[in-house]
Order: C-alpha cells, then structure tokens, then sequence
C-alpha cells in the first residue's frame, strides 16, 4: 500500500507539473510568423510609440504617402455623414500636431498580437485589426466642460503593404489606409462594465 501510494503521489506530482508547464504557452518571438512581428513591430515601435512620445516624424515613419487613406466613423457606424475621410498624408500630419500641441500626456494601449489576413496572393498587403484604447491629459488647464482629459476606445482596421523604402532600399511594412471604427460613450461605458 505504502509503495501504491508514492507511486500515485509521484504520478500526481508529474501530472501537475506538466500541466503547469504546459500552462500559459506562448509562441516564442523567433517562431511567431515574420510577416506578424514585423507588422507588430510598426504598430509598437513606431505608431504607437511615436504619437506616445509626441514624435511626429516617427509616427509619421509608420505610413506610406503614396495611397494613404483615412476614415473615421466618428462612433456612428450607421451614420456615414459624420464621417471623417482624407487621402492626403499631409492632413493626418497636421492632425496629430494638434493633437500633440492640445495635449501633453497621451496613453495608447492596443490589443496584442493584432488579427492578420493576408488581401493578395503575393502576401504584401494585409488586413490588420487590434483594438484600441486612447487616454489624452492636458498639465494645465481645462477642456470644453472643465475636463482635464479624454478618452476614446474602439478598433482599428488597418492596410499595411509591403514596399521598398526609397531612402534605404529595404522592402518594409507600412500603413497604406486607416480605418477607425470608433466606439460611442454608450459603447465604452458597456466594454468597460461602467
């Protein structure tokens, strides 16, 4: 009996070890696909870290110029009027200087890994979805009804290509089009059980 029980206690022991170790497996870097760390890499590294930092052109540096488009539903899926849509890099430039002069401190967090499909045969256009949350503060003063801050959440959809850079002669992968597929008060209170 007494050799019985060690042999199931060993056994046991063996069994939760191995779901311990098994437990909370994730695809290590190197054998996580290219195409998605290189992809996670922009959105990290330079689109979300260069509006973070209020780096203008590292932000910039996760576009292409060459086809760009930008649309935003403005929290209104069903409403197109309100829509936000502008093909010139120029204007989402501009855009995020102000927002960059509005406000001093901004947190970006984004869903990770992002969703990755691939739009062509040739695999250098990809269909990319995460899903964000945007916190803005201003150090002094207030904002329209006395606020110090702002908050947006929803998805992002987002087209990256894979081009050779000019400057360098490398292939990489940019944002050809933005597509912000915002949430409405309503909806963030519910996604955030509030």
């Amino acid at each position: 009996m007494g050799r019985f029980r060690r042999g199931a206690v060993a056994l046991l022991a063996t069994l939760i070890g191995l779901g311990l170790w098994s437990c909370g497996d994730v695809e290590k870097p190197e054998e996580q696909d290219p195409v998605l760390r290189e992809i996670t890499a922009v959105l990290r590294d330079r689109w979300q870290k260069g509006y973070m930092t209020e780096d203008i052109d590292l932000y910039m540096s996760a576009y292409w110029a060459e086809g760009f488009l930008y649309r935003s539903d403005m929290g209104t899926d069903l409403d197109t009027t309100d829509d936000v849509i502008f093909d010139d890099i120029t204007l989402e430039r501009e855009s995020a200087l102000r927002i960059f002069e509005r406000f001093q401190d901004i947190e970006i967090e984004l869903s990770e890994p992002p969703e990755i499909k691939p739009l062509n045969e040739e695999r250098t256009r990809y269909e990319v979805r995460n899903h964000y949350r945007i916190q803005l503060f201003v150090t002094e003063g207030t904002l329209e009804g006395g606020y110090t801050g702002a908050f947006a959440e929803g998805d992002n959809r987002f087209i990256f290509e894979k081009r050779v850079n000019p400057e360098t002669g490398q292939e990489e992968w940019r944002i050809v089009e933005w597509w912000d597929e915002a949430f409405t008060p309503e909806e963030i209170r519910a996604a955030n059980n509030l």
